[in-house]
């Protein structure tokens, strides 16, 4: 048992550190899971507050191109979040025709942009590419047709750093359950097998004596009590049953001995014959 118990214990500090280990990666997983749901979200909802603000000057007549308070609506909405780079506006064949951010409204919009957008179909549309990563909108006119899409650029590092820092937080979270869980699992077992130890060492005595009437009163109550009593009652019984079967045997031995003898007193009369015989003639 002294043995045991070191191996026990291993076992169950792994098995501590398995199910702690695998609830803080579910945990991490649902995060960031969850977190970039939300952040699509509220991109998206951005995008459609946009949206509407350009939908409403094209409902006046206003040429898409030539929307006025276009870029001051950009900024505005740029400036309540600030996971957003820069929000762009550009036509379905990628010419950038708004932007929040002066150097890129000279540059050619990405390539992977505009395959998404073209990919979606009018749906909303994500790209997660480092820098490069957006959610747009596809901006449709009041027939329905494409005429351009909205692009919310927002940073990734942001987004990496902070899933980064909730990892730690769970590591640690996790580390401290785990040692909590660990101690408290080997503190258990370690009086668990001590009560064991002494249950058992009682047993040992109880059979080292062969004598089941005299067990002391902690053995009796203890987990292994009555079995012992059965296994005492049971050796009795044998014992007896044992004891009659070797009786009714020398019984019988005792009984079938004089006719064991009477064939061994057989030669003499044999032998006394012939002196019989010879006398007669």
């Amino acid at each position: 048992m002294a043995k045991t118990r070191p191996q026990l214990i291993i076992v169950a500090v792994l098995v501590c550190l398995f199910a702690v280990g695998m609830a803080g990666f579910l945990n991490f997983f649902k995060y960031r899971s969850n977190a970039e749901r939300i952040i699509k979200e509220r991109l998206v909802v951005t995008g459609t507050s946009i949206e509407n603000s350009i939908q409403s000057s094209l409902a006046l007549g206003l040429q898409f191109s030539d929307l006025g308070t276009l870029p001051g609506t950009l900024e505005r909405e740029r400036a309540t979040d600030d996971l957003i780079l820069s929000i762009e506006v550009f036509d379905t064949e990628g010419e950038p025709l708004y932007s929040t951010d002066r150097l890129r409204a000279t540059r050619d919009v990405p390539a992977a942009w505009i395959a998404a957008a073209r990919q979606a179909a009018g749906a909303d549309w994500f790209v997660k590419s480092g820098t490069e990563s957006a959610a747009g909108i596809a901006i449709q006119n009041s027939f329905g047709l494409v005429i351009g899409y909205l692009a919310l650029r927002y940073s990734e590092e942001q987004v990496a750093d902070s899933t980064k820092a909730v990892a730690r937080q769970l590591a640690l979270s996790a580390f401290a359950v785990f040692a909590v869980a660990a101690t408290l699992a080997s503190l258990a077992l370690v009086g668990v097998m001590g009560r064991l130890t002494r249950d058992f060492d009682a047993v040992e005595a109880a059979l080292r004596t062969r004598d089941g009437s005299h067990l002391s009163p902690a053995v009796q109550k203890g987990p292994f009590g009555r079995a012992l009593r059965r296994f005492f009652d049971t050796v009795r019984r044998a014992e007896a049953d044992i004891a009659q079967l070797r009786g009714e045997l020398d019984r019988g031995a005792a009984r079938a001995a004089p006719g064991r003898l009477a064939p061994a007193s057989m030669p003499s009369a044999d032998r006394s014959r012939p002196a019989v015989v010879e006398g007669q003639r």
